[in-house]
């Protein structure tokens, strides 16, 4: 970690007693966030790996290098990344923090001695979810983890509601426009010129699907074409009957009179 000279990179007051309320201290969690700790300089790591335990976290690892981080990122998915703006390797502290955002949806919180304008434009491009100055103090390091993590949850939320709607938006889109139906069977055409039930047109591009049945008006309809089916049976019957049999044939069963 950057430190300015004759400062130390983290706070020796643990501001414990009246100072620090007593559920910022151990606290056992339903469930405890996870954290992954970047910093090049071991004493330093070792004090904030100490710090959150008291405050109840869960440290899933340690790294001293950009590329460290990054594979034990992607190996550990902690829920927040403490990170030294500062730390050496073939991937620079931003770079790093870059990644654990973008491509591994990650908060990421800076932790730097160094607040000069240039580490806080390199910060910013980044655009992290925190930047705590050195010496640490357990109070601030405790809040700026747990509206990292809320924060991160609620934009992750906005993100799979806005993606939900694109794909709705979509959908509706598909069935948007002039459709081409037949008048005579109802079949619809798609782009490619293939011809297809209005059903399987529609199920097949959005997530509707088709239970079967008749309403009230063609539901009689059918019925009087039974009837009517029915009727025509009995009669072809009886005029094979008398073809077979005419009138005056004392032989024609009795149950065929």
């Amino acid at each position: 970690m950057s430190q300015a000279p004759g400062r130390r990179g983290f706070d020796a007051r643990r501001r414990i007693g009246a100072e620090l309320e007593p559920d910022l201290l151990i606290r056992a969690a339903m469930r405890k966030l996870r954290v992954l700790v970047v910093e090049a300089e071991t004493n330093i790591s070792s004090e904030l790996e100490d710090c959150l335990q008291r405050l109840g976290y869960e440290v899933t690892g340690r790294a001293d290098t950009g590329e460290a981080a990054i594979r034990k990122g992607k190996e550990r998915r902690p829920d927040v990344v403490l990170m030294d703006i500062g730390v050496d390797g073939i991937v620079q502290g931003s770079d790093a923090a870059g990644y654990f955002q973008k491509e591994l949806k990650l908060p990421v919180i800076y932790i730097s001695a160094n607040s000069s304008d240039t580490t806080i434009s390199r910060a910013r491009d980044t655009e992290p979810f925190g930047f705590i100055l050195a010496p640490v103090d357990e109070r601030e390091l405790k809040v700026a983890i747990e509206m990292a993590v809320f924060r991160h949850r609620m934009e992750m939320e906005r993100e799979e509601l806005i993606d939900q709607l694109q794909r709705a938006l979509a959908q509706v889109k598909a069935l948007s426009g002039l459709l081409p139906i037949c008048a005579e069977c109802k079949k619809v055409r798609d782009d490619g010129g293939y011809w297809s039930q209005v059903e399987a047109y529609i199920e097949e591009r959005t997530e509707a699907r088709f239970s079967h049945g008749l309403c009230p008006i063609c539901f009689e309809s059918a019925l009087n074409r039974h009837r009517e089916e029915l009727r025509a049976k009995r009669r072809k019957k009886k005029d094979e009957v008398a073809r077979t049999f005419p009138p005056g044939n004392r032989t024609m069963p009795p149950s065929l009179i």
